[in-house]
């Protein structure tokens, strides 16, 4: 285990075998019909990977807005972006991250023939929304169910 630190504001525990993707790399990386990637990590073994981004809102609407709100229209704005894919909804969830409570949903797509299962869970801090992401294949999706689990359990505000 070895701890990140995302945007000066979360601290998490990765897993070994996680590596800390370049910012380079990340700006090659396209997230279908949303904001870009800030922050991942991958674990090439077992084709995994941990992507964050953040969002900042206006003071009223960040004020006004619901987290389960602002999940349900992610999940439609992804269904969108990825339907060319496949995509299909598998639950939605939630969790405590660390001390924060985290809501969000499960989908499955396809790349390249390989299905993949995607966690996507975001928080609400104050004006900022962050949405953390982990992906890998379908075959693994119960260890990688539990691998994310624990990471966003170790989540700590800075």
């Amino acid at each position: 285990m070895h701890q990140e630190t995302i945007n000066g504001t979360w601290r998490l525990q990765l897993p070994d075998g996680f590596v800390r993707i370049s910012d380079e790399e990340l700006a090659g990386m396209s997230r279908a019909g949303g904001d870009a990637f800030r922050w991942g990590a991958r674990d090439a073994e077992k084709h995994a990977v941990l992507l964050a981004l953040w969002k900042e809102y206006n003071g009223l609407l960040a004020r006004m807005a619901d987290l389960k709100a602002i999940v349900r229209k992610n999940e439609q704005q992804t269904a969108r972006a990825h339907a060319e894919y496949g995509y299909r909804l598998i639950e939605f969830c939630g969790m405590d991250a660390g001390e924060e409570k985290a809501e969000g949903f499960r989908f499955s797509y396809e790349r390249e023939g390989i299905t993949q299962v995607c966690s996507n869970l975001l928080i609400k801090e104050g004006m900022t929304v962050y949405a953390f992401m982990y992906i890998g294949r379908a075959e693994h999706a119960e260890a990688d169910r539990e691998s994310f689990t624990k990471i966003m359990e170790s989540l700590e505000y800075c």
